[in-house]
C-alpha cells in the first residue's frame, strides 16, 4: 500500500488537489492557505520594505501609486506600487514563494508555465484612495500572443479583509471574454496605468478575505479589483508573481514588452480603442 498523497506545502513545491484544479478552472480563481510558513515570510520582508519604502532607486515609473497619476509624489501615495522587483534586485530570485508559485502554475497552466512578471504592492493605512479599479489583467497586455493562459499568484504579507482592500472578484466572469475597458486618469495610458471596466447587472462580486501567508491564484480574464484601506494603522501588502506559458513570454519579450510602466508602448494592446 502507497501512502497518501500530501497536498499543500511540501518543500520548494506546493501540490494542488483535483478539486483545487478544477476550481480554478471553473470559477477563475483559488485561495490556498498557509503556502508559506511565517519564518519564510520574514526571511523576504525586508527586501520588500527596501521597495515599498522608496530606497532602491532608479525604477522611474516602475515605483508609482497605481491609485493615482504617475506625477503623484511619493508621500502621496495611496497604493504603493514596485514593479518587477526580481529585476532591480536580483538576489530574490527562486525565493521560495517564487518555487511555490511556479510549482502551483504547472499544475494549472502546464509544464511550460513561465514566471513572466513579479510586483510588491503595499495599501497604506487610512487611505480609502488604495483602489484597484475592476479590471481584467489581459487588457493591459499585448494581442498577438500564441496564448494567453496566466496564473497570478498574489501572497498576502498581512491579513487582508474588508476594511483595508482584500481582493475582490467576478466569479466565472473569465468565461465571458474580454470586456471594454477605460483608462481611469487621463485619456490615454501616459497619463496613468490605470483601467476600469464597467460591472454588469447580474455579476456577483466576491471578497477574498485571506490571512498571511495565503495566496489568491486567478485567471487574466477574471474582473477584479480591491477596494482602498479605510483601517486606521493596518497596512495590506501584497507580493505577487504572474506566470504564463513559454510561448506567450517569449512573444511578449520579442516586441519589447517586459510589463515595466518603463516600456515604450509600441504595440496593440487588447483594448484598441485606447488608441496605442
Amino acid at each position: 500500500m502507497t501512502d497518501a498523497t500530501h497536498y499543500g506545502r511540501n518543500g520548494d513545491k506546493y501540490l494542488l488537489t483535483p478539486e483545487q484544479i478544477e476550481a480554478y478552472h471553473r470559477d477563475g480563481y483559488i485561495i490556498l492557505r498557509g503556502v508559506l510558513t511565517e519564518q519564510e515570510l520574514q526571511a523576504i520582508e525586508p527586501t520588500f520594505q527596501q521597495f515599498i519604502t522608496g530606497q532602491v532607486p532608479d525604477m522611474g515609473r516602475d515605483f508609482c501609486d497605481m491609485s493615482g497619476p504617475y506625477d503623484r509624489e511619493f508621500d502621496d501615495f495611496a497604493l504603493v506600487n514596485a514593479m518587477l522587483p526580481r529585476r532591480y534586485q536580483p538576489t530574490i530570485r527562486d525565493n521560495v514563494f517564487e518555487l511555490r508559485a511556479a510549482s502551483i502554475s504547472r499544475q494549472l497552466l502546464g509544464d511550460s508555465a513561465t514566471l513572466d512578471y513579479d510586483q510588491f504592492l503595499a495599501k497604506r493605512p487610512n487611505k480609502p484612495d488604495a483602489q484597484f479599479t475592476m479590471h481584467q489583467d489581459l487588457g493591459y497586455w499585448p494581442t498577438g500572443s500564441p496564448s494567453t493562459l496566466t496564473a497570478t499568484c498574489s501572497l498576502a504579507l498581512d491579513n487582508a479583509n474588508s476594511e483595508n482592500g482584500c481582493l475582490k472578484v467576478v466569479p466565472g466572469s473569465h468565461k465571458g471574454g474580454l470586456r471594454p475597458h477605460q483608462p481611469l486618469h487621463g485619456d490615454n495610458r501616459e497619463e496613468s496605468h490605470i483601467l476600469s471596466v464597467e460591472i454588469k447587472d447580474g455579476d456577483e462580486v466576491v471578497e477574498l478575505p485571506l490571512n498571511r501567508g495565503d495566496i489568491t491564484v486567478h485567471d487574466e480574464f477574471i474582473v477584479h479589483g480591491s477596494g482602498g484601506n479605510r483601517s486606521a494603522d493596518s497596512w495590506r501588502r501584497t507580493y505577487i508573481v504572474a506566470f504564463r506559458q513559454k510561448d506567450c513570454v517569449e512573444f511578449e519579450r520579442s516586441i519589447g514588452f517586459t510589463h515595466s510602466h518603463n516600456d515604450q508602448v509600441s504595440w496593440q494592446t487588447h483594448l484598441g480603442a485606447l488608441g496605442e
